[in-house]
């Protein structure tokens, strides 16, 4: 497995976690008070996506192999893929809300920051499905 799977496990990993703790804070806190607020500190898990530059170094040796054509290639289509898939979900997003809430009425403010957030997070995982699936493809025959 090399380093840019790697980061796309983590990336995943961190992400489900996030969703997963979330929606049962939330969950629980809207059983026992009628509403929550505690869902605001959760998404604070997502800065661990930052750290993948140090958990996932470059090769130390002078001679190690940092990346190479097909990984340059992977990591292209994969950003490809990704940003179509962000701008479908940002116009989905952006007619969803004229659909359900109509032409006379204005948009909740939170929404558009929650839409711009959901956004990076599909872009996040699409990247890194995207990685695994081109690397799952490619392993087979080499």
């Amino acid at each position: 497995m090399n380093r840019y799977q790697k980061i796309a496990w983590f990336n995943l990993i961190v992400i489900a976690a996030t969703i997963i703790l979330t929606s049962t804070a939330i969950a629980v806190e809207f059983r026992l008070r009628g509403y929550s607020t505690i869902g605001v500190f959760f998404p604070g898990i997502l800065a661990l996506l930052k750290f993948t530059p140090f958990l996932f170094r470059k090769p130390e040796s002078p001679g190690g192999v940092i990346h190479d054509e097909r990984d340059e290639r992977v990591r292209t289509k994969a950003a490809a893929y990704a940003w179509t898939t962000f701008w479908w979900v940002l116009l989905g997003s952006c007619f969803c809300l004229w659909f359900l809430l109509g032409p006379q009425n204005s948009v909740p403010t939170i929404a558009l920051p929650l839409i711009a957030f959901g956004g990076g997070i599909v872009h996040k995982i699409v990247t890194s499905v995207a990685i695994l699936v081109q690397y799952g493809q490619g392993g087979q025959d080499e």
